[in-house]
């Protein structure tokens, strides 16, 4: 595959689960991938997939803080050159009822998955210029679909969608800004919530967990980093050259609007 030959991508978030997956793909696909990450694991992935690291470029970075976010993107770019494509990926969840969620908790999880979102784009603009560039965001199927203890998480994977469509007009026409909601994804972030929910009681088991959630997935399966992956590199595409400001679910029809 050479579809990406040459072209500059960040993905954030890269450490595991969906980033991982996805900067795996656009490495293979012949792109230069910055992979940033507050997990210094990131580092482990880069040597694993290119020990030379010739077109992989693994950055430690906490994206609430804007001087890292700055650094990180400034780095990437004298790396490798212009950049072309951005995976805003970076997430966190923590599970609470509302009334019981406390302002660390709120903070953290608006503060990485909106605020943190919002610096990359930022400094991915102002070194992008007129472009041709494009956006991905990872947003969720919980900024469409209510359930107990995310009310905090919730509200910043649906202020994504809100960032997408206003960034979507604002970099018209020469960037692109799309989203994926992904649905039930299995990763190390699910696994945690499904302990949880044990633990409290919620479910019996695990598996008692896992057959509640089947049964809401038409295609009766959880979906994988890969199949994220997958729609990412589409919206970063030429393929999508018609697409802006969008969300595409990637749920199994878990959600269909």
């Amino acid at each position: 595959m050479s579809r990406f030959a040459d072209q500059v991508v960040i993905v954030t978030g890269a450490a595991q689960g969906i980033g991982a997956a996805t900067a795996t793909e656009f490495y293979r696909g012949g792109a230069y991938v910055a992979l940033l990450d507050k997990n210094d694991k990131v580092t482990e992935l880069a040597t694993t997939l290119d020990p030379t690291k010739k077109r992989l470029f693994p950055v430690v970075c906490d994206i609430r803080q804007e001087r890292e976010v700055e650094r990180a993107f400034r780095a990437a770019s004298d790396q490798f050159g212009q950049l072309n494509v951005l995976v805003n990926n970076a997430g966190v969840c923590t599970l609470n009822l509302c009334v019981d969620l406390t302002e660390a908790e709120w903070d953290l999880v608006l503060g990485v998955n909106l605020k943190g979102m919002w610096l990359c784009t930022k400094h991915f603009l102002r070194l992008v210029g007129n472009g041709p560039g494009a956006i991905v965001n990872v947003a969720s199927q919980a900024a469409k679909r209510a359930q107990k203890f995310t009310a905090h998480y919730s509200a910043s994977k649906m202020g994504v969608i809100g960032l997408t469509r206003a960034v979507a007009v604002e970099a018209a026409p020469n960037i692109r800004v799309n989203a994926v909601s992904p649905g039930t994804i299995d990763t190390p972030m699910i696994q945690q919530e499904i302990n949880w929910r044990v633990a409290r009681g919620e479910n019996e088991d695990s598996e008692a967990v896992k057959r509640h959630w089947f049964e809401r997935i038409p295609l009766g399966r959880f979906q994988t980093p890969a199949d994220i992956a997958k729609v990412i590199l589409f919206l970063a595409s030429d393929q999508a050259s018609e697409i802006t400001g969008d969300t595409i679910n990637v749920s199994g029809g878990a959600v269909m609007d």
